[in-house]
């Protein structure tokens, strides 16, 4: 599954919820209609339908069908499963799909593994493990120079300070 967006409160009185969007394209609200809204810790799970969508300033605000008292949905996370994701250009990547990959130095050196990437104040980071240590690399062209998704690695040209690791 894939997350759009997080719930943050009702809006106004006609039962939209302001929505925090996840995605890059806010359009992407008018272009699904059956969703799953998932619970904080995942603790339960629901089927919906998106009836309108409207973007509003840096939210999105989203009516369901047949769900009147958004107020008790806060924090909820609307999904989609992954078949239903927009198509991605070629050097466009999910963030959930560099989790997992192995990074590589250009001499075939282990680098470790990403463990999260998230996007920060300085742009998208990969955390990265290896052995019993954590670090951060950019996600920068200059620095992950190669990704091969079918074998899951990536290039990087790490940084100085970072080959000692």
């Amino acid at each position: 599954m894939i997350a759009l967006g997080i719930i943050r409160k009702p809006h106004g009185i006609r039962g939209e919820a302001s929505v925090e969007p996840w995605t890059d394209f806010a359009d992407r609200f008018h272009e699904v209609s059956r969703v799953t809204l998932v619970a904080p810790g995942e603790s339960s799970t629901r089927e919906a339908t998106i009836e309108s969508a409207r973007v509003h300033g840096d939210r999105v605000l989203v009516k369901f069908s047949g769900i009147d008292a958004v107020d008790d949905l806060r924090d909820w996370t609307i999904e989609i499963p992954d078949e239903e994701a927009r198509k991605l250009d070629e050097d466009e990547y999910f963030l959930h799909d560099l989790v997992g990959m192995k990074l590589v130095d250009e001499n075939g050196n282990d680098r470790g593994v990403v463990t999260d990437a998230y996007t920060g104040g300085g742009g998208t980071l990969l955390e990265v493990t290896q052995g019993n240590q954590k670090y951060e690399v950019p996600f920068a062209t200059d620095i992950c120079t190669k990704i091969d998704r079918e074998a899951k690695t990536i290039v990087v040209r790490l940084p100085e300070g970072l080959d000692d690791l």
